[in-house]
């Protein structure tokens, strides 16, 4: 990739994966992903499931890259983690926040990163991942260089409005991505329940994950 290639387009409409932190993911614009919806009746969804379909889409791509590092599941810095996060759903989309959210209807996100990656190793990478993402059916909606920060990212959507996708932030040497969905119902929704949605076990990142097909819905 070369910044003379397609620009991304200005601005962050959409999701973003080089954030500084999964929090900062969840909330820097694959919000929009999770409130887009107009209706409070979402499907149901068991968030364990939604989660090993995530990784999946995580993982795939992290391999993609052909990195030669693991990455391991969990927090330990700002550079280093690869963690879920989850956002509240609201019953007329992006511009209900004064309505308070639906009860049982989640949004779960996986994000990971990891630091100390130069531009002659990421931007080659990012080629990689888009090629792939394209030859297994994803929409690639954003690929180049940022138009006001020094970023490259591919990202990709498909359809049951799923994203996945990969930013190198040049400023920093960071590496990050991750893989949203859509606003669900959990079948088995209750207060307790609802606090633990970002605390699934993490997969294991590297270069040549098993073979994995992501189930569910």
């Amino acid at each position: 990739m070369t910044e003379s290639e397609a620009p991304a387009r200005k601005g962050g409409s959409g999701w973003r994966v080089g954030c500084t932190s999964v929090l900062a993911l969840a909330v820097a614009g694959l919000a929009g992903l999770a409130y887009a919806s107009v209706d409070s009746t979402y499907p149901d969804v068991d968030p364990e499931k939604r989660a090993r379909r995530l990784s999946g889409y995580s993982r795939d791509a992290y391999a993609a890259l052909g990195i030669d590092r693991t990455v391991e599941g969990g927090y330990v810095d700002v550079d280093n983690h690869n963690t879920y996060d989850s956002n509240y759903c609201y019953p007329d989309g992006l511009f209900s926040f004064a309505d308070p959210p639906v009860e049982g209807a989640y949004q779960l996100i996986h994000g990971w990163s990891i630091g100390k990656v130069d531009r002659a190793e990421a931007l080659p990478a990012l080629r990689r991942v888009r090629d792939h993402l394209k030859a297994e059916g994803w929409r690639i909606t954003r690929f180049g260089k940022d138009e006001q920060l020094e970023e490259w990212s591919v990202e990709a959507e498909r359809d049951g409005g799923f994203s996945t996708g990969v930013t190198w932030e040049a400023e920093f040497h960071r590496l990050g991505g991750g893989s949203g969905g859509p606003c669900a119902m959990d079948p088995d929704w209750s207060q307790e329940k609802e606090e633990s949605y970002d605390s699934y076990g993490e997969p294991e990142l590297n270069s040549f994950p098993p073979a994995m097909t992501p189930g569910g819905r």
